[in-house]
């Protein structure tokens, strides 16, 4: 569901834009007093997966793929706001490493998955999971979730696209996006569903629990780290070569009805365009995708687990701050 350059026109980019800016920036803050290790380690090892995971399309019907948002898995392993931050770092990289999302399509790419993934669908969860309860409620919650946050950023999707001067075709936009991308939740739910019911039968306190008190025994993160790595890296070396190359959901729309013509080329000189190597003789071969899905997996642990280090470092000289202050010393920056 990544809107490529040309679709939105300046108004819509913009505010989308500026939707996005605030989210991320609240969501850094609100993870400023939360950033352990856990969520720190987390969140690069989840932003990792989610950007292997959303190179394998699967197929959802004739002529029509699918591939996982991930925000609701995100946001089930390490709360809302972690879970934006995490949707917000692939796409990022998505953008600018592979050109796949237009840059100034970018704010609308994470308020749909990102915000609408991520929060609207942990607000989705949480009262099921509450509702049912147990292991049950987190796996049921989880899939209803995801069902549900695909659906809505179609629909969101479509309101952008309405917004952007397609209005008459509003109401056959949302009706196309919102059958399809029914579909396609029925397989987010499917995945979200086996990799939560993996992660509570392997490590179960790996899952979010927001009024749980923080654990005081020590855990090897750094094996979490390598076995989380392996993970997405297997999927990035011998699931992604073999995706579904047929359009994904919004391709599908937009070609039917017309729009998508209106896709110009990326703003962005991404390096590694198309998830192809910028070498032609190895641009057929499946061996040039595991190499790049390799790459963009590194790439995005990177840059997610460099946010929440750079961040948990912040909170922790703001609380050092605080308590300074309340003990009525005075820092050695205000000497």
């Amino acid at each position: 569901m990544h809107i490529p350059d040309g679709m939105l026109d300046a108004k819509v980019a913009v505010a989308t834009g500026a939707i996005a800016v605030v989210a991320l920036g609240y969501s850094l803050k609100r993870l400023e007093k939360q950033l352990g290790e856990r969520t720190t380690v987390l969140m690069g090892v989840m932003s990792a997966f989610v950007f292997a995971a959303q190179m394998v399309n699967f197929p959802v019907g004739p002529g029509v793929s699918g591939h996982l948002l991930g925000g609701v898995l995100a946001a089930v392993l390490l709360g809302p706001w972690a879970g934006v931050v995490v949707i917000g770092s692939v796409l990022i990289v998505q953008c600018f490493l592979f050109g796949d999302g237009g840059l100034t399509a970018l704010g609308a790419n994470f308020v749909n998955m990102g915000v609408i993934g991520a929060i609207g669908g942990y607000a989705i969860y949480a009262p099921i999971r509450r509702a049912v309860g147990g292991r049950a409620g987190v796996v049921f919650g989880a899939m209803a979730a995801s069902w549900f946050a695909v659906l809505l950023a179609s629909g969101a999707c479509a309101l952008e696209l309405a917004a952007s001067g397609r209005r008459t075709d509003f109401v056959r936009v949302l009706s196309w996006m919102a059958l399809i991308h029914a579909g396609i939740g029925l397989g987010e739910a499917l995945i979200t569903g086996l990799v939560v019911r993996f992660v509570l039968l392997t490590r179960p306190d790996l899952i979010d629990e927001p009024k749980a008190e923080p654990s005081s025994a020590s855990t090897r993160w750094g094996q979490t780290v390598l076995a989380g790595l392996a993970i997405a890296l297997t999927v990035a070396v011998f699931f992604a070569p073999f995706a579904c190359d047929a359009p994904d959901g919004l391709e599908y729309v937009g070609d039917k009805l017309g729009f998508l013509n209106e896709a110009a080329g990326s703003a962005v000189a991404a390096p590694l365009a198309d998830y192809k190597l910028p070498m032609p003789s190895f641009q057929q071969m499946r061996v040039a995708t595991s190499v790049v899905g390799v790459v963009g997996t590194l790439v995005v642990f990177g840059l997610g687990y460099g946010l929440a280090r750079v961040f948990a470092l912040r909170g922790d000289v703001i609380l050092r701050s605080k308590r300074s202050e309340g003990r009525g010393e005075v820092s050695p920056d205000a000497a």
